[in-house]
């Protein structure tokens, strides 16, 4: 099994088109990470404190900003896009260092470490879509170019070579995502300042802010990525499986990814049984601190079950047809 394993992940790699896809993950974090310095807001400061006293070095910016906000909205009547944008990003700020000072925790730079890390999430999108060009391929490219018949007249089962196919497929994504976080974290070292406590302060989806520790926070946010990417995965593989059709099987996923969250919310509106659609569980963000479940009856251990059928289902469907379909 791991020299099939082995021999699937030389095969990936010999493409070009994984070597272009690995290039252009490195080239996105390091666009993501240096793209706040490239476009920094000069209208508005930032503090950054190493001092026992932060309390009042940050006090004294807040009351900055406020005398700068009250100036601006009392010069005119009518303020420009510039002073506007001013007023609002300085009132942003204000929120967040006024919990900082509440709470006892020493703010870092609006643009630091933790947060770029975090930020860094909204990737993973991306990265579901190149593990689906990946993964929509892994079987039916063997059938394309009739390399099949090569694999199936060795020694190994048929439930082997799917086995080692899959597997392949999942450690990929797994490793594109790594690429993401390992190459965003070493630009981030250049590009951002680092956190002056373990603790990450985030503003939640009510529009308030919070705190948590950054470790815990940013597990459960790694740990639903990769479950994220585990279901599209699972989800491609097996349309290239069933069907024997890249073109397919890539479209139907990449369809399901872009289409599903409206067409879920569309159906949640009009009946409760949407909550056991994939698409309206397969993103486990929802369920981080902060965050606010849009769809009613969904919980944490709901939506774990819920996937853990439908990816029991689609392997199950996968390992059946390849185990009898006739190879012509």
């Amino acid at each position: 099994m791991i020299q099939l394993i082995i021999n699937e992940w030389k095969k990936v790699f010999s493409r070009k088109s994984n070597v272009i896809i690995m290039i252009f993950i490195v080239g996105l974090a390091a666009l993501f990470s240096f793209m706040p310095l490239i476009f920094s807001d000069e209208q508005t400061g930032d503090i950054t404190t190493n001092s026992d006293d932060w309390q009042s070095e940050v006090s004294q910016y807040v009351a900055q900003l406020e005398v700068e906000s009250e100036e601006i909205a009392s010069s005119n009547d009518e303020l420009t896009f510039d002073e506007s944008l001013t007023v609002s990003m300085n009132q942003s700020e204000i929120q967040r260092l006024r919990y900082h000072l509440v709470e006892g925790i020493e703010p870092p730079a609006a643009n630091n470490f933790y947060t770029n890390l975090v930020d860094a999430s909204s990737l993973n999108a991306l990265i579901g879509i190149f593990v689906t060009i990946i993964a929509s391929a892994m079987v039916s490219k063997e059938f394309s170019m009739g390399t099949i018949k090569l694999l199936l007249i060795r020694t190994q089962s048929r439930t082997k070579i799917l086995t080692s196919k899959y597997i392949t497929t999942i450690l990929l994504a797994f490793f594109y995502y790594g690429l993401l976080y390992l190459s965003t974290a070493i630009f981030s070292l250049v590009s951002t300042d680092i956190n002056p406590t373990s603790e990450y302060v985030f503003m939640t989806m009510s529009g308030n802010y919070d705190h948590s520790s950054f470790i815990s926070y940013f597990s459960g946010l790694v740990a639903s990525n990769l479950f994220y990417l585990v279901i599209i995965a699972t989800i491609a593989f097996t349309l290239s499986t069933l069907t024997r059709n890249t073109s397919l099987s890539l479209g139907t996923t990449l369809g399901a990814i872009f289409l599903g969250a409206g067409i879920t919310n569309f159906l949640a509106s009009k009946t409760e049984y949407a909550k056991y659609l994939i698409t309206a569980n397969w993103s486990m963000e929802k369920y981080l601190p902060g965050r606010i479940v849009s769809i009613e009856g969904l919980s944490l251990p709901f939506s774990v079950s819920v996937n853990i059928v439908y990816l029991v289902i689609f392997l199950g469907l996968s390992y059946y047809f390849f185990n009898e379909k006739d190879v012509l």
